[in-house]
């Protein structure tokens, strides 16, 4: 493949973003005072929180991104199907960042629904009538979106748990009420997975970053209704998520199937 220099301009404000974003990561994970807050060991926790090693997945979003801004130089397929979209993005999740890090976080829940719909109009027009041409497509182009979309889902549930239920700094326990609350935020999150295999023939790869979400639940939360509901529906959404895909590799199934991004 020959480097192409067609919409430079998007290319280059693609890297920067990424390099900004990434660095602002790196910093709120790494860096700072004691005073800011890291999406990794986080201090506005609820019962819906997961365990700290479930944020780990923001690093296969980074590195598969800094994929992305690598090929976007050898095809032009990333400005035709992405465009600007990805500076907007990366815009509204640095300003989710610097938010949540600095304590607001019922104006990061604004901006973490703002960055909602604009990865969905990626992930969207990314999957409507095209499918990758080869696998430096799937591998990052779909597939990096398709977890940033699912990825940006979760945190929009936890951040919006953070604002309105919250763990408390005497915390006793979470009342009938905050288990109930919870165990619906799960069943919400685990029922979100069918739209995710009955979408486009399906999104194995975001519907697993839900079911890694609920099990990161199950290994964090020890209230007994809130920990098994986490595990049930961790187990369920896994086995509903990759039956199909297991069945037709064992060649049982002859129409449906369920590729890893459809």
């Amino acid at each position: 493949m020959a480097i192409t220099l067609h919409h430079w301009p998007s290319k280059v404000s693609n890297v920067i973003v990424y390099l900004f974003l990434l660095s602002g990561n790196l910093y709120s994970t790494f860096g700072g005072d004691k005073n800011q807050d890291s999406p990794y060991d986080s201090k506005h926790k609820s019962y819906i929180t997961p365990a700290q090693f479930t944020f780990y997945l923001w690093s296969l979003v980074h590195f598969l991104f800094g994929g992305l801004v690598i090929y976007q130089w050898f095809n032009d397929k990333v400005h035709q199907t992405v465009g600007w979209h990805f500076v907007i993005v990366s815009i509204f999740n640095a300003i989710w960042l610097a938010l949540w890090s600095s304590g607001h976080t019922f104006l990061a829940f604004v901006t973490l629904i703002f960055t909602t719909g604009a990865v969905s109009y990626i992930y969207y027009n990314l999957r409507q009538d095209r499918s990758a041409d080869n696998w430096f497509d799937t591998l990052f182009l779909d597939l990096p979106f398709s977890l940033y979309h699912s990825w940006i889902f979760v945190l929009l549930v936890i951040n919006a748990f953070a604002v309105f239920s919250p763990i408390k700094g005497d915390d006793q326990g979470p009342s009938t009420f905050q288990t109930i609350l919870a165990i619906a935020g799960l069943a919400f999150v685990g029922s979100t997975v069918v739209g995710y295999i009955e979408y486009k023939k399906g999104d194995v790869a975001g519907a697993l970053v839900l079911a890694w979400y609920l099990f990161g639940v199950f290994a964090q939360q020890q209230e007994p209704a809130i920990h098994w509901t986490a595990l049930g529906l961790g187990i369920t959404v896994t086995i509903y998520t990759l039956k199909p895909t297991v069945l037709r590799l064992v060649g049982r199934q002859s129409g449906e199937s369920a590729p890893l991004l459809g």
